[in-house]
């Protein structure tokens, strides 16, 4: 008797034991497999989200640049006194840099509508150049290239017209007198988060990490901020509105582009608001040199 007791004792001690421990080792267990695979069912870790603002020059550009190079130095803002002649001086030193850029841009459209009218496939040469066209303007590469998938890149290489950038450059740059301007050759805020990539802001929050870019030179600062508009998420009324206007057959002009820049600044419609009046007060549609037919006339 005695023996059957203690029989029953010791059962009942093991299964105390047993459920005591057992949820520690599967949690230990859950633990450890969490740790090396991802829980089914739950997308995988995203990468840091495109800031409306951010700054990145391809490969390609850098080798132009390389190939292109132009004189670096810029007119003494600050030092001109009359207001009228400082933004005249302010508009010629941008403007070679936007018709460059947007020059460039029109020659690439030219040679995707060539691909896309052509009878004949795309060659390997042509291939590999729309691959490194999709990769810039952030789209899922492909092995084998549909006439949709070409012609998608026409919606993202096109012209931005100059009343916009000179708006948005002589607003973001106080006229070329700005801290950013004088010391990283940026014009338009744009952002970049790589540590030492640019200037730290003084007013930036203890958790924001991001810098505000350093450029060699304007130009790069300007194509950056077109490629910028061309490419980023953040922008995709601004380029609906583009193909819109193209697909009717009317200009692209700054004061209709300038609606699809909500995201380009937290004070959103108020922001639009003020590159509008820019462009209207200054008239900064006579800088929309006519290099297309289809895209620069005055607003």
């Amino acid at each position: 008797m005695e023996r059957k007791l203690l029989w029953v004792i010791s059962s009942i001690v093991i299964l105390i034991l047993w459920f005591k421990i057992e949820p520690q080792d599967t949690q230990q267990a859950d633990t450890n497999l969490a740790s090396s695979e991802p829980v089914q069912g739950e997308p995988p870790a995203q990468k840091r989200t495109q800031s409306s603002r951010e700054a990145n020059v391809s490969k390609e550009e850098q080798e132009y640049f390389q190939s292109h190079p132009i004189d670096g130095s810029r007119p003494d803002f600050a030092a001109i006194s009359d207001v009228q002649e400082r933004k005249a001086v302010f508009f010629d030193f941008l403007m070679p840099f936007v018709t460059e850029k947007n020059d460039l841009l029109l020659k690439d459209r030219a040679r995707i509508e060539a691909i896309l009218n052509s009878p004949e496939p795309p060659s390997r040469e042509d291939k590999t150049w729309i691959a490194a066209l999709r990769n810039i303007h952030k789209l899922r590469k492909l092995g084998v290239y549909t006439h949709e998938d070409i012609a998608v890149l026409l919606r993202y290489v096109d012209v931005i017209p100059a009343s916009l950038v000179l708006a948005q450059a002589a607003n973001e740059s106080a006229w070329g007198t700005s801290r950013f301007a004088l010391e990283g050759n940026n014009y338009f805020g744009q952002w970049c988060f790589t540590p030492g990539c640019g200037l730290v802001p003084n007013a930036r929050g203890e958790e924001q990490d991001h810098e505000v870019r350093k450029f060699s030179d304007a130009r790069e600062s300007v194509f950056a901020y077109i490629d910028n508009l061309n490419s980023n998420s953040a922008y995709k009324e601004l380029r609906s509105i583009r193909a819109q206007l193209r697909k009717e057959g009317e200009a692209i002009t700054g004061l209709a582009l300038v609606h699809g820049l909500e995201n380009y600044s937290q004070r959103g419609q108020d922001y639009i608001d003020e590159i509008e009046s820019l462009i209207d007060y200054n008239e900064l549609w006579r800088f929309n040199v006519h290099t297309d037919e289809a895209t620069y006339n005055n607003e």
